[in-house]
């Protein structure tokens, strides 16, 4: 009992030095598109109403909120929504309150979501200039029946287009992909892919299309089932990914993520690694390190609430102790750099005896390997990380 006492306060102690170095970043959200896609669970609100009003609360939410995390920022992200689908300006406000607020750093990592159909020479300039200097492009993909059936507003083509105007225009440009699309195979997925590429991105994220957070398309696989993938093939598809991706020189650095050396996500990394961050707008959450807080995920509330006081917290969960330990460690092994060999054992003490076994069991099976002092998910473990998570849960 004295052994695993030991254990826990050494593992809180080494989490709690490792957050005192960190700095904090501050995730915004931007509820507005033109159109709300197919797929689509996001708060999200088709056309500009109310954007004034909502901006402005944005400002009142920063202020209230300026002693929350320390400064100054070294990433913002502005996400959506399409954060490109607004005027320039409103995002521009949002960092001046944020630089008044916090102060942001020299170097910061500035992004901003958009999709390609907003963004011409002049939107993207617009965006450089304010100080944006990574750009999210929503691509989903590069097949125009693939993007019909995802509601999506641009055809492969303007995807494309967009896709190298951003890169000539920013050093540092992301696409988003997604696998499991109706009608879509590994030979379209495998072309999407190495078009996206060929245009000059250096940071790739893909996503399982989820159908329990698309109704719109549930109705579709019960009449065409045969457009949907299954699992077996989910995870073809993956492999497609991460193979190409590793050949072109963009290594995974997550589960979901593949990037060239020194372009991998900045501020996402905060959520992995545990970082405060500081979460504004409608339905944002914020960590500071142990206490976790959600805003309202009503536009309507969320304006109440900051107009009324400043801040729209809905919920708050504080991570102590062994939970605090459990997340870090399972959110650690979503990265491809996993965890010291040394901080899992002190975990696996920690572990109740069925959920020790368990762990037991994912190492036999090959879902976890040890190399150079490190436990990672093998390549088969990181399409099995769930089985390996729930360990932790």
């Amino acid at each position: 009992m004295k052994e695993v006492a030991g254990d826990l306060a050494e593992a809180i102690s080494a989490a709690r030095e490792r957050r005192n170095k960190d700095q904090a970043g501050a995730y915004v959200h931007v509820p507005y598109c033109a159109h709300r896609c197919s797929y689509c669970s996001f708060v999200a609100i088709a056309g500009l109403d109310g954007e004034e009003a909502y901006f402005q609360a944005l400002g009142r939410e920063v202020r209230a909120r300026a002693l929350e995390v320390p400064g100054p920022l070294d990433t913002v992200y502005f996400g959506g929504g399409t954060p490109s689908y607004v005027p320039p300006q409103r995002l521009s406000g949002v960092l001046d309150e944020l630089a008044a607020s916090f102060g942001i750093a020299a170097g910061a990592e500035i992004t901003a979501e958009g999709n390609p159909d907003d963004l011409d020479e002049a939107r993207l300039e617009a965006l450089a200039v304010l100080g944006v200097n990574r750009l999210s492009i929503g691509v989903q993909s590069l097949v125009d029946g693939e993007l019909e059936l995802l509601e999506r507003r641009h055809d492969s083509a303007a995807a494309l287009s967009a896709v190298r105007r951003a890169a000539r225009t920013f050093g540092s440009v992301s696409a988003d992909l997604m696998i499991g699309v109706p009608r879509q195979t590994r030979e379209t997925l495998r072309a999407s892919v190495t078009a996206l590429l060929e245009a000059g991105v250096g940071h790739l994220s893909v996503y399982l299309l989820e159908l329990e957070k698309a109704p719109r398309l549930v109705g579709l696989r019960q009449e065409r089932p045969e457009l949907f993938p299954d699992d077996e093939e989910m995870a073809a598809r993956w492999e497609d990914v991460d193979d190409l991706c590793r050949e072109a020189g963009l290594p995974r650095y997550e589960l979901s993520n593949w990037a060239r050396p020194g372009q991998g996500s900045r501020h996402n990394l905060k959520y992995w690694t545990g970082a405060p961050t500081l979460g504004l707008g409608v339905a944002a959450f914020s960590f500071d390190g142990v206490t976790r807080r959600a805003n309202s995920g009503s536009t309507t509330e969320y304006l109440r609430r900051v107009n009324a006081g400043g801040t729209a917290f809905v919920s708050e969960e504080r991570l102590e102790g062994e939970a605090l330990l459990f997340e870090r460690t399972m959110l650690a092994l979503r990265l491809a750099e996993g965890v010291p060999s040394s901080e899992l054992e002190a975990v696996r003490r920690l572990l109740a005896p069925a959920d020790r076994e368990r762990l037991a069991d994912c190492e036999e099976a090959g879902l976890l390997v040890r190399e150079r002092d490190r436990v990672t998910l093998s390549r088969r473990g990181a399409l099995l990380s769930n089985e390996v998570f729930a360990v932790f849960v």
